[in-house]
C-alpha cells in the first residue's frame, strides 16, 4: 500500500482526484520545501496549507521568529505527517528530491533574498505582498530570476523615495491569499499538473483585479512600477473591531474566512456548525487539528481563533442551520459569510439574508475551481438571480464525489473575508453584480459582470418566495 490507512483518511478528498490519487499524495509526502520569509507570522497561512496538503518536509528560515513555537505546535497538531524545522537544511532536502524554494515577503526582502540565491535552489516561487496587493511567480531558470531581481531592485529604489503607506489590514488578506496560492503552485510543480505561474501574476484586493502578463515580460513591470489606484479609499476607514461577522460553516471555506477576519481584527465573530472534527477534514480545514478530533467544530475553531487573537469575541452556534433558526441567528450580525458545503443550506442562507436585509458573502468550490460573489439585498443580484433553483440530485458532483484540493477553498475563503472587511470598513470595490471564477490549475481569475434578474423568485419584480422553507438535502458532503 502506498499510503497508510490513516493517511488515506486524512487526504481522502485529495486522492480521489485523478490528477493526484494515491501516488501523487505519496509524492507530496516525499517532497521538501524551503521557505524564506520576513516573519513567522507572515508565513503562517502558507505553512498551514502546505502542512494540510501533506508536504513531507518544510524548512522555515525567517528574520523575525516571534510566535514560531505556537505556530509549529499548531502545524504538528494539524498534520503529524509533516516534518517542520526552523532555519536548518535537512540532509535529504536536495534538488532532486522534490525540493522547492519559496521566498515570501516585501519587494525589498525578496530582492535581497534573490541576490543570495544559488542555482541549486531551483525551482523557486516568489510571493510579494504590498498592502492589499500581491505578486506571485514561478522561476524555473536562472535567466527569468535575474530579470525579476533587477526589476525588484529598481522598484525598491523608487519606493525608498516615496512616503510609507502600509495598510496592515490589507497585508493580512494579501499574505493569506498568497499563502493559499503559493501552496497550489507548489503542488502543481511537484506533481507536474496544470500550468505553473511562470508568467507573472498579480492581484489588487481593494479593486478585485487579477492580472497575468505576457511571456515577453518575465518581470511584471506594471506591478513593480508606482501606479495610481482607481478606487476610493477613505482617509479614516471604519474600524473592523466595531463590527460583527457570522461565518456559517467552519469547514473548508469557513476556516480560512474566520482565520483572516480574526487576524485582521474583527470585533465579534459568530460560528455556525453542528458537525464534529474528523480526520478527513484536516486536508483543508485549518482551524482544526488531530488533538481536537471528535470535538464540535465550533469548539475547535474557538480554541484556534483565541490563540490567534485572545481579544476577539466568539459566539458559537452549535446547531443545524435551518428555516426555524436562520432569521434569529443572523439577526445580530452585520455581515454573513457562506461557508456551507451543500446547496439546500446555501439557498436557505441566501433567502434568509435577503429577507433580513443582511449583506452576504458567497463562495463555493469543487475540485480545482471556485466561485465567489458579494450580495447586498436591495442593491445587487442575489444567488438565485444566477442559479434560480437547487440543482437536481446528481447534476453537480459534490466535493466528496469529485474531490477538492485543500488550498482552493482557502483561496475562496480568504477572498470572502476580504470582501466582508471591505464592506464593513467602506473600502474599495466589492464583487456586487459580479461573479468571480477561479481556476487553480491555470491560476486564472475571471470577474464576470452580471445583472439582477427581474424574474428572480426572491428579489425580482414579482417575487414568489416571501418566507423561509427547509429544502431537501440532495448532496451532503
Amino acid at each position: 500500500m502506498i499510503l497508510e490507512k490513516e493517511q488515506i483518511n486524512r487526504y481522502l478528498r485529495h486522492i480521489i482526484m485523478p490528477e493526484i490519487s494515491g501516488p501523487g499524495q505519496k509524492k507530496l509526502l516525499d517532497s521538501s520545501i524551503v521557505i524564506q520569509s520576513e516573519s513567522a507570522e507572515d508565513s503562517a497561512p502558507l505553512l498551514y496549507y502546505l502542512a494540510a496538503a501533506g508536504i513531507g518536509h518544510i524548512n522555515l528560515v525567517v528574520q523575525d521568529e516571534q510566535g514560531y513555537e505556537m505556530l509549529f505546535a499548531n502545524l504538528r497538531d494539524l498534520n503529524m505527517d509533516t516534518n517542520i524545522t526552523l532555519g536548518l537544511m535537512l540532509p535529504d532536502m536536495q534538488p532532486d528530491n522534490g525540493l522547492i524554494k519559496i521566498i515570501l515577503g516585501s519587494e525589498a526582502y525578496v530582492a535581497n533574498s534573490l541576490i543570495n540565491t544559488v542555482d541549486t535552489y531551483m525551482p523557486m516561487i516568489i510571493a510579494i505582498d504590498r498592502g492589499w496587493e500581491g505578486y506571485i511567480q514561478v522561476l524555473k531558470q536562472r535567466g527569468p530570476m535575474e530579470t525579476v531581481m533587477s526589476a525588484l531592485q529598481t522598484a525598491v529604489q523608487q519606493r525608498e523615495m516615496q512616503p510609507k503607506d502600509e495598510d496592515k489590514m490589507g497585508r493580512v488578506f494579501s499574505t493569506c491569499l498568497l499563502g493559499a496560492l503559493t501552496t497550489i503552485e507548489s503542488i502543481k510543480l511537484i506533481l507536474n499538473i496544470g500550468t505553473s505561474a511562470e508568467i507573472p501574476f498579480d492581484f489588487d484586493l481593494l479593486s478585485m483585479s487579477f492580472n497575468d502578463h505576457e511571456k515577453n515580460d518575465p518581470a511584471n513591470t506594471n506591478f513593480f512600477a508606482p501606479k495610481a489606484h482607481n478606487y476610493s479609499k477613505p482617509a479614516s476607514p471604519k474600524r473592523l473591531a466595531d463590527f460583527k461577522a457570522l461565518v456559517v460553516g467552519t469547514g473548508g471555506l469557513g476556516s480560512p474566512a474566520a482565520y483572516a477576519l480574526v487576524k485582521a481584527g474583527i470585533g465579534t465573530i459568530g460560528l455556525v456548525d453542528y458537525d464534529t472534527v474528523d480526520i478527513s477534514n484536516l486536508n483543508r480545514q485549518i482551524l482544526h487539528s488531530t488533538s481536537r478530533m471528535g470535538l464540535p467544530k465550533v469548539d475547535s475553531a474557538e480554541t484556534f481563533l483565541h490563540k490567534l487573537n485572545s481579544e476577539v469575541n466568539i459566539i458559537k452556534h452549535q446547531t443545524n442551520f435551518n428555516a426555524h433558526n436562520a432569521l434569529e441567528i443572523i439577526s445580530a450580525y452585520d455581515v454573513i459569510l457562506d461557508g456551507v458545503d451543500n446547496f439546500p443550506t446555501r439557498y436557505l442562507l441566501n433567502d434568509a439574508c435577503f429577507l433580513m436585509k443582511k449583506p452576504m458573502i458567497e463562495a463555493g468550490v469543487t475540485g480545482f475551481d471556485g466561485i465567489g460573489l458579494t450580495i447586498i439585498p436591495g442593491m445587487s443580484m442575489c444567488y438565485r438571480c444566477i442559479f434560480p433553483t437547487i440543482p437536481a440530485p446528481g447534476a453537480i458532483p459534490s466535493c466528496s464525489e469529485s474531490g477538492v484540493l485543500g488550498p482552493v477553498p482557502g483561496v475562496m475563503g480568504f477572498i470572502e473575508a476580504c470582501e466582508a472587511a471591505k464592506l464593513l470598513t467602506a473600502q474599495g470595490t466589492l464583487l456586487t453584480n459580479n461573479l468571480l471564477a477561479f481556476d487553480a490549475l491555470d491560476l486564472n481569475f475571471e470577474v464576470l459582470q452580471l445583472e439582477k434578474n427581474p424574474a428572480c423568485a426572491l428579489c425580482g419584480t414579482n417575487p414568489t418566495i416571501r418566507e423561509l422553507q427547509d429544502y431537501k438535502f440532495v448532496c451532503e458532503t
